[in-house]
């Protein structure tokens, strides 16, 4: 058990450093599609890539907050444009039990395993983006 405590204090010692280094810069301007992305996929990258001494130590998500700067209403137009959502079509997985938040008719669905813990009625396209929209979204608000 001390020992598990003393590894997560590194861990957040070195986020820590890693958020003192970003800030020292002053948190750059991501450019509009950069961010976007991010947002879509998930991949915290060009944020790592600011800083080279710590690009391959992982990136806490709290920076998000300081890098995204779009608006939600981007975001959603965004995903749209992409073709995002007809992506998320459960057909359209490798595999039917795949975990992920799925679009399933009528309906969206959060599985894990092949279990489905969360579900959300759709009746359109625009109220589809609305909700991965604000799934996707929650990843400002971590930490």
């Amino acid at each position: 058990m001390i020992s598990n405590k003393i590894g997560v204090k590194k861990l957040n010692d070195e986020f820590d450093e890693i958020c003192l280094a970003h800030e020292k810069l002053k948190y750059p301007e991501l450019d509009k599609i950069t961010q976007l992305e991010i947002m879509e996929t998930g991949n915290l990258k060009p944020i790592a890539e600011l800083v080279p001494e710590y690009k391959d130590k992982g990136t806490p998500t709290k920076l998000l907050k300081n890098y995204i700067t779009i608006t939600k209403t981007e975001f959603r137009n965004y995903l749209i444009e992409t073709g995002f959502i007809e992506k998320q079509k459960i057909e359209n997985a490798d595999n039917p039990e795949q975990d992920g938040i799925w679009l399933l008719k009528d309906k969206i669905i959060d599985q894990e395993r092949g279990h489905i813990h969360r579900t959300w009625n759709i009746g359109n396209i625009n109220e589809a983006s609305e909700i991965y929209v604000n799934l996707l979204w929650e990843k400002l608000n971590t930490n």
